[in-house]
C-alpha cells in the first residue's frame, strides 16, 4: 500500500489546491457550525417552551382608554367581533377566556409560616391547553382543582414577598408538591378545595383552571344576577404569529397581544431567517470547497491514469487503488471538522458571557447541535469524495 501511495499520490498532488480546499472548507464548516450553535443557544430565549400554551397561540385584549371607565362593554369582544376574527385568513381557531363569577381566596404554608390572599380564576377551552388529560380534569364531586399559574407570580413571591417577610423561597419542584387551601364563596354557598399546581406558564398572565371546573363553579357559586357576558380576552391560534397582516389587523381594531407576542414572533422570524441565510452561505462555501477538492483529486487521478491501468492489470482492486486518495480525503476533512468544532466552541465561550450580562435570565443550550452538525458534515463530505474517487478510478480502469 505504501508503494501505491508513493506512485499515485505524493508525486502529483497539488498542495496549493489542497490548501485552498482546506481554507475554504474550514471557513464554510465554521460558518455553518457557528450559525447552528448560535441559533440553538439564542432561539429558546426568544421562543421559550411554555409547556401549556403552544407557541402559535396569541392572547389578545382590547386597548383600555378613558372610554373604558364609562363603558365597560367597550373592552369586551362582541360575538360579531369574534366571528370576524375567526373569518380572517391567518386565524385557525379562536377561544374565549371565561372569568370566575365568584370570590376565591387561597392560602399556603411553607417552613412553618404561611400567607393567604384573594385571587381569581380563568379558563380557556381545554383544546388550547397542552396538559395531559389525566392532570387537567375536574368533576362536580372532586375536592382538588388543578391550577396553572404564571411563572412570574412565583418570581414575585421568591424575590419580593418572601425576602421582605423573611419567608423561605420556593422552587417550582417544591411548589408542585404543595397543596393550596382554596376557599370559594358565592350565591350563598361556600366550599373548600385543595389546589394542585399542574404547572407554570411563561405566556399566560392569569390563574388557569380546567374549563369543566369553571363551568360547574360559575353555575353553582356564581351570582345569578351576573350574566356570563362577552369575554374580555381571546386566545387565537395562528400558523405564523409574526405575520404582518396580524399586526396590521390588530392595530386597526385596537387589539393588543399580551406579553408582546407579535414582536416576539417577529424576532423569532428574523432570527430564523438570519440563521438560514448564514448557514446557507456556509453550505455554499462548503460545496465550493468540496468541488475544489474533487477537481484536485480528479486531476491527480488523470495524471496517474496509466499507472492506474497498470495496477489494475497486476490484480489490484478498485478499492485498493482508490485507498490513497480516500485516505487523503479523510485526513484533510478530519482536520477541517476538528478545527471548525474547536473554533465554534471557543467563539461560544466569548458570546455566552456577553449575552448573560445583557439578559441575566438567559440560559444557553448545550454544545450538542454544533457537534452533531460537524460530524454530519464530515461524514457527508467524506462520503461524497470517496464515491467520486471510486467512480473516477473505475471509469479509468474500464478504458483499458
Amino acid at each position: 500500500m505504501n508503494i501505491i501511495r508513493e506512485l499515485l499520490l505524493y508525486k502529483h498532488v497539488s498542495w496549493t489546491q489542497l490548501t485552498g480546499f482546506f481554507i475554504a472548507g474550514l471557513a464554510g464548516t465554521g460558518i455553518v457550525l457557528f450559525g447552528v450553535q448560535a441559533w440553538a443557544d439564542v432561539h429558546p430565549f426568544f421562543s421559550p417552551d411554555d409547556g401549556f400554551i403552544r407557541k402559535d397561540y396569541i392572547v389578545i385584549t382590547k386597548k383600555i382608554d378613558t372610554r373604558g371607565l364609562l363603558d365597560r362593554q367597550s373592552t369586551l369582544f362582541s360575538p360579531a367581533e369574534q366571528e370576524e376574527l375567526r373569518a380572517r385568513p391567518f386565524t385557525d381557531r379562536v377561544g374565549a377566556f371565561t372569568a370566575s363569577r365568584f370570590q376565591v381566596s387561597a392560602g399556603v404554608e411553607a417552613g412553618g409560616a404561611g400567607f393567604a390572599t384573594e385571587m381569581f380564576f380563568e379558563s380557556v377551552p381545554d383544546d388550547f391547553v397542552d396538559v395531559k388529560s389525566d392532570r387537567w380534569t375536574f368533576s362536580g364531586g372532586d375536592t382538588e382543582i388543578p391550577i396553572v399559574i404564571p411563572r412570574n407570580y412565583l418570581n414575585l413571591y421568591n424575590f419580593g414577598f418572601a425576602r421582605s417577610r423573611n419567608l423561605p423561597q420556593i422552587s417550582e419542584k417544591v411548589i408542585e408538591t404543595l397543596r393550596l387551601s382554596i376557599r370559594v364563596n358565592g350565591n350563598g354557598r361556600s366550599g373548600r378545595y385543595k389546589g394542585r399546581i399542574a404547572g407554570f406558564s411563561n405566556r399566560l398572565n392569569t390563574i388557569l383552571v380546567p374549563e369543566d371546573f369553571m363551568t360547574w363553579a360559575n353555575d353553582y357559586y356564581g351570582n345569578p344576577a351576573t350574566a356570563a357576558g362577552n369575554p374580555a380576552r381571546l386566545i387565537v391560534e395562528t400558523r405564523n404569529p409574526a405575520d404582518k397582516e396580524i399586526a396590521r389587523y390588530f392595530q386597526e381594531r385596537g387589539y393588543e397581544a399580551e406579553n408582546d407576542k407579535l414582536n416576539d414572533g417577529s424576532v423569532v422570524w428574523f432570527l430564523n431567517l438570519l440563521t438560514t441565510f448564514v448557514v446557507g452561505i456556509g453550505l455554499l462555501i462548503c460545496a465550493l470547497a468540496l468541488y475544489l477538492l474533487t477537481i484536485s483529486i480528479y486531476l491527480v487521478i488523470q495524471k496517474n491514469s496509466e499507472k492506474l491501468e497498470t495496477l489494475s492489470l497486476l490484480g489490484y482492486r478498485v478499492g485498493e487503488i482508490a485507498a490513497p486518495y480516500e485516505g487523503l480525503v479523510v485526513v484533510v476533512n478530519t482536520v477541517v471538522a476538528a478545527l471548525a468544532v474547536g473554533g465554534t466552541f471557543v467563539a461560544r465561550s466569548f458570546y455566552i458571557p456577553f449575552l448573560t450580562r445583557i439578559w441575566p435570565e438567559f440560559s444557553p443550550g448545550n454544545f450538542f447541535p454544533a457537534l452533531l452538525c460537524g460530524v454530519s458534515l464530515f461524514l457527508l463530505v467524506c462520503l461524497l469524495n470517496i464515491v467520486a474517487v471510486r467512480v473516477r478510478v473505475r471509469k479509468i480502469n474500464e478504458k483499458r
